[in-house]
């Protein structure tokens, strides 16, 4: 039994050798892409028809932790930072004092983290960071519905006389393996749609760890929030966990999001930090203007754009004519709003018909629902001003940068709020807890805090009627863009009656 045992493996060891040597030879090369899905961005422009334009204004003082505290258990874990009262001062970063020097005129006026669930709450801390940690990275090897093909296990025997069998059993086993691999069926590859989802799951979590919240907030509503991406998702419900990633790296920022508005908010009220905002401005260490109070808009309105522009007018050159906010928004609707055009002649109802099936305006303008960059720098241009947009700034350096002599700054916000939570069904399409909200708000001025340790921002508000009072990271995370207001005499303000 032995003979002919050694006399088998002799017989494999001499041979024919060339079929072995070609394996040696072959190279993986990428598979043939597969069919396209339909393109998630075709439908970006439905993402949009659910989130207001240009919030409604929001009640004068909105209770927020309570309502964040009692967020539904499905929302991602977050950590949250750590109180400012256990940071050591030591520890604190330097911030550069506001030369007197450099100082406007001042105008006095009246995926997963690791903590538990009871995080969500907004902390009591007004400054630090918003979060310590970010969520995870994507884990592709588990998100994937693909699964490779498996390596053969190698025959390893222990006699010494088969080991010349095994290494050209295991020879040929690795070579069935790479044919395998190169004609591999179409559910055993990564599609291009999947590697789409890839980048821009990485996108959204470097995002997130880098304290870019509106950048992971853009990539997701873009990416997985459009109409095409709901159906294509009920038509491939393998790819659902990137969307929970997705949805998961959501809420995370809307945690961001919320407490960054919060804690600007409890500040408002602070009668210390005014002070300080106060002596600040009469000692000529501050940026752009003294502390004011701010007045809310409208109830129920859509007016924010109106009453951040008017705001920025009164506190820098003013107005040539007494004007209120209600002569302001009036003149900004008579200069805007335009009626629905056909290239025919057509009645109102037809051409309402019309809008309704095509999604079409027709040229339709009424800023009473809200205002755009366009209507906002077409409404400055007519009142002699320019308004120039920009992406935001990021850090101290960046915001402060924005403050020069002639120059008023206007924020857009891209927030949400505790009183305005999406419905159920909405909650299960986009993911997260709340509406998205656009929100313009003026950027009044700055001080350096003595008792907080660092540069604080002045807001107003006129959606709550406040001046909200912002650290730098704060403004990171609620901008979505700037304009950057040109001014140099009083605006007078065309007469509606």
């Amino acid at each position: 039994m032995r003979r002919l045992s050694a006399l088998a493996a002799l017989l494999l060891a001499l041979a024919p050798a060339t079929s072995w040597a070609a394996f040696a030879r072959v190279e993986l090369v990428p598979s043939a892409p597969a069919p396209v899905a339909p393109s998630f961005s075709a439908g970006a422009a439905a993402a949009a028809s659910v989130a207001p334009s240009l919030t409604a204004a929001l009640p004068p003082a909105p209770a927020l932790a309570p309502s964040i505290s009692a967020a539904p258990a499905a929302a991602p874990r977050l950590q949250a930072a750590a109180e400012l009262a256990a940071v050591p001062q030591a520890a604190m970063p330097a911030v550069a004092a506001i030369p007197a020097a450099a100082a406007g005129p001042a105008r006095d006026g009246a995926p997963e983290a690791t903590a538990s669930p009871r995080a969500l709450a907004l902390p009591a801390a007004d400054a630090g960071r918003l979060f310590d940690g970010a969520p995870s990275a994507p884990d592709f090897d588990a998100l994937s519905p693909v699964r490779a093909p498996r390596a053969p296990a190698a025959w390893t025997p222990a006699s010494s006389l088969l080991k010349p069998v095994a290494a050209v059993f295991n020879a040929a086993a690795a070579a069935r393996h790479r044919r395998r691999l190169l004609n591999a069926r179409p559910d055993e590859r990564v599609t291009t749609e999947e590697h789409s989802l890839r980048e821009t799951l990485t996108f959204a979590h470097s995002a997130l760890e880098a304290g870019r919240y509106q950048d992971a907030i853009s990539a997701v509503t873009e990416f997985f929030h459009t109409r095409a991406a709901a159906s294509w998702y009920a038509e491939n419900p393998g790819y659902a966990s990137y969307r929970a990633q997705a949805f998961a790296y959501m809420r995370f920022a809307e945690r961001a999001v919320l407490a960054a508005y919060g804690r600007a908010f409890r500040r408002s009220n602070d009668a210390a930090l005014i002070a300080e905002a106060r002596e600040a401005a009469s000692e000529g260490a501050i940026l752009g203007h003294a502390w004011r109070p701010t007045a809310i808009q409208e109830k129920d309105s859509s007016y924010c754009v109106q009453n951040a522009l008017f705001n920025a007018i009164a506190a820098s050159v003013g107005f040539a004519r007494p004007t209120r906010i209600e002569d302001f928004v009036a003149a900004s609707r008579a200069a805007l709003n335009r009626a629905p055009r056909l290239d025919r002649p057509a009645g109102a109802a037809e051409i309402s018909e019309l809008s309704r099936e095509l999604g079409l305006d027709f040229g339709r303008v009424d800023v009473t629902a809200g205002m755009g960059t366009r209507s906002l720098a077409e409404w400055a241009r007519s009142l002699g001003m320019e308004l120039a947009p920009q992406p935001g700034p990021r850090g101290d350096a960046g915001w402060s940068g924005l403050f020069a002599p002639g120059r008023e700054i206007l924020l857009s916000l891209r927030m949400f709020h505790p009183r305005y939570r999406n419905s159920e069904e909405l909650r299960t399409l986009r993911g997260h807890d709340f509406m998205i909200l656009h929100h313009e708000v003026y950027l009044l001025g700055a001080f350096d805090s003595p008792t907080r340790g660092t540069r604080l921002y002045l807001l107003q508000d006129s959606g709550s009627g406040r001046t909200l009072m912002a650290t730098a990271e704060e403004l990171d995370a609620l901008t979505l863009e700037v304009q950057l207001l040109s001014v140099s005499a009083p605006v007078a303000v065309p007469r509606t009656r």
